[in-house]
């Protein structure tokens, strides 16, 4: 597909964009018809949660003016759910710019691309000036954000960090392992592959399955969400970090800044050390051929004797003609 799709706005959604009246927070939502040909308008909203609620796992294009703080741009949001059809995604990236210049440049503010519904509401709240908002925002708005500013302060006592402050590698655990199933090392001497998830309700890292297999080849990801997975094969140990494509950004970054520090608490408090750490997206993308059973002094010597093998294969030079003695 080129980078143009060919798709322009109807005069509909156009003149909706140009005309309405500037009171208060003005949502537009907009779709791209159901037989590809034009962006029309969808509906209008006042509150973000009246847009929410609209929401689908269809792509659309959102437009935000707020008239308190700027009543002559729009922030526009490409909103793409990770759950969309491929090919949706593809019409709706090509069909923006053409859409930004019909509209034109002078009456947008910013760009953004969101895939979670919550990302729209943060931006919303984020960029509305705390004066502002309890007249711009529902009483269910104001609510949630107050709960989130609470959920915020909480952690900033209890000393939780972000990716950003550790350059995206922590090295401490800001979850509570759940040990109420008992140690994790005892689990795995009946149970050889324990995963696990972050159970962000809770706060907690959990044991979601366990299962006893006699083959890497009999290895289960989950495609669900991101998870970490111990797998023993004999005396070895190995950590699987698996971040399916579908999962949500702060899903990513979660399981991301957590993973060193799980790692840790596994060799601090279990005393698990692993022979290795694979770190994989779709759970196909397992090289299972990697997780072998051997000892760790058998595989140092396989390595030692593949190099010594390599260096002492030189090209011998064939022998030439005898010389024939002259009688």
């Amino acid at each position: 597909m080129s980078n143009q799709s060919g798709i322009c706005a109807n005069e509909e959604l156009l003149n909706v964009i140009r005309s309405t009246p500037n009171n208060g927070l003005l949502i537009i939502a907009a779709k791209i018809s159901s037989d590809s040909t034009a962006v029309e308008f969808k509906e209008k909203f006042d509150t973000t949660n009246d847009l929410l609620e609209s929401l689908d796992s269809d792509p659309s294009y959102i437009l935000i003016k707020d008239s308190k703080k700027n009543p002559e741009v729009y922030d526009f949001i490409s909103f793409v759910p990770d759950p969309a059809p491929v090919r949706a995604k593809m019409i709706y990236a090509s069909t923006k710019n053409t859409l930004l210049r019909q509209i034109g440049s002078n009456v947008i503010n910013s760009q953004m691309m969101f895939s979670e519904p919550q990302e729209i509401t943060d931006f919303v709240n984020s960029s509305t000036t705390t004066s502002s908002q309890s007249t711009l925002l529902s009483e269910s708005e104001k609510i949630g954000i107050q709960i989130n500013e609470e959920q915020r302060n909480m952690r900033a006592l209890q000393g939780h960090q972000l990716v950003s402050q550790n350059n995206g590698t922590p090295n401490s655990l800001t979850f509570e392992v759940n040990s109420s199933a008992g140690s994790i090392k005892s689990l795995l001497e009946s149970n050889n592959v324990i995963t696990f998830k972050i159970n962000m309700d809770n706060e907690k890292v959990e044991v979601t399955s366990q299962t006893n297999i006699t083959s890497s080849d009999a290895i289960s990801l989950t495609s669900e969400h991101p998870s970490y997975t111990i797998f023993k094969n004999g005396e070895l140990y190995y950590f699987i970090y698996s971040c399916p494509s579908g999962s949500k950004v702060k899903e990513r970054m979660l399981y991301a800044s957590n993973k060193q520090g799980f790692i840790n608490h596994l060799k601090d408090n279990e005393g698990i050390s692993f022979t290795k750490i694979l770190e994989i997206g779709d759970a196909d993308e397992l090289e299972k051929s990697l997780m072998s059973s051997s000892t760790e002094a058998e595989l140092k010597q396989k390595e030692e004797s593949s190099k010594s093998d390599n260096n002492t294969q030189r090209f011998n030079r064939p022998k030439g003609p005898t010389r024939r003695k002259r009688i």
